[in-house]
């Protein structure tokens, strides 16, 4: 049996909330994720691959800082923070493989722009307001899962946030469960240490 301490604190903060839970050892845990957050988060336009790297544990830091005040609700809640995630570890993959895929994914934003003025431009007439046309060229980029777990756990979320049937007809054992919360906490704390190692190597004393 290896000692505890050859393990990380992110390996013990993920299990001991798993066998220990409460939305009290829950907040604790979010708390110093966010602390690291604070620390390591400095502004830095040297790259884009930096300029994606801040924006992205902004948006994990806010999500993180919901998650306490909607861990006692209903389950979609929580949810809706895991999935979100759950895809921002795939941006931080993502941007981490190079310059060139950091700069594609700060473009997402003007496709994004660019696919809604398209969209509006069949609803409104010519003649009634010119919009301008964003130039942005390009192609989204297909957000995917990494292995079956993560899938599943992404499929779980997706049913939870959606008005699903599985949701509808059984509101007590989706939406309302507390082990559902118990279990997606526990995730939001795994994804969110993990997005943190993507980008530094912490030493821990």
């Amino acid at each position: 049996m290896p000692d505890e301490n050859e393990f990380p604190y992110p390996v013990h903060a993920v299990t001991n909330l798993a066998s220990n839970y409460s939305s009290e050892h829950f907040a604790f845990a979010v708390e110093r994720c966010r602390e690291v957050i604070a620390k390591v988060i400095a502004e830095d336009n040297s790259s884009p691959q930096q300029i994606a790297r801040v924006r992205i544990l902004n948006y994990l830091d806010l999500q993180l800082a919901r998650s306490p005040r909607w861990i006692g609700d209903d389950a979609d809640l929580i949810a809706g923070v895991l999935r979100g995630l759950i895809e921002l570890r795939f941006w931080a993959r993502f941007i981490s493989k190079s310059s060139e895929q950091a700069t594609q994914f700060l473009n997402e934003a003007s496709i994004d722009a660019r696919e809604l003025y398209q969209r509006l431009e069949t609803l409104v007439p010519c003649d009634t307001h010119q919009l301008e046309a964003p130039i942005t060229q390009g192609k989204r980029v297909r957000v995917e899962t990494t292995g079956a777990q993560e899938a599943l756990v992404w499929q779980i979320c997706s049913k939870l946030i959606h008005p699903s049937s599985w949701v509808i007809n059984d509101l007590e054992g989706t939406i309302r469960n507390a082990q559902q919360r118990q279990m997606l906490a526990t995730y939001v704390v795994f994804y969110a240490w993990g997005m943190i190692s993507i980008f530094h190597d912490i030493v821990w004393e």
